[in-house]
């Protein structure tokens, strides 16, 4: 039976959570640019990372309304993924999350630097060290990003 680690991608609306499961998830360019509803409540989404090792994958919608929600989802979780658009703006409410959140349940936690594509974008490493957990650039629109977001789960899930 091969081993489920739980993953939890959190964030404030329009970052790209949804965008960055329908990357894992294999999705086409031009669906990844189309225009995404928000998410109601959660989405689910399961990645074989290894041949015994599967990663569930939970995105938390971001919409204050919903963040009630996200203390019953978070049992069980081993990683967090928190989200930001890399604008000074979101990486200091996106700070105030991984503050709340960092140490709950022992989780590995990381960040992801989105939208690294935008003018006036944070670099990654600018945004580590306000966040104080290790930080990925990431353009999730680019289908050439889903390798390394899948290899950072991996890695994450197998060191679970």
């Amino acid at each position: 039976m091969p081993k489920v680690v739980k993953a939890s991608i959190m964030g404030h609306p329009g970052v790209g959570k949804s965008t960055l499961m329908k990357l894992l998830k294999g999705a086409s360019e031009d669906e990844l640019k189309r225009p995404h509803d928000p998410t109601v409540g959660i989405d689910f989404g399961t990645i074989q990372v290894q041949p015994d090792v599967k990663v569930s994958v939970h995105d938390l919608g971001g919409q204050e309304q919903f963040r009630f929600l996200w203390d019953s989802f978070l049992p069980g979780t081993k990683v967090m993924c928190f989200i930001t658009d890399s604008t000074p703006a979101n990486v200091a409410q996106t700070k105030a999350l991984v503050n709340k959140y960092k140490s709950y349940n022992n989780a590995h936690v990381i960040a992801i630097a989105n939208k690294q594509d935008l003018p006036g974008a944070m670099p990654p490493e600018v945004i580590q060290s306000h966040l104080g957990v290790k930080t990925i650039g990431m353009v999730a629109i680019n289908p050439k990003n889903k390798q390394t977001l899948f290899k950072e789960l991996q890695k994450l899930a197998c060191s679970v």
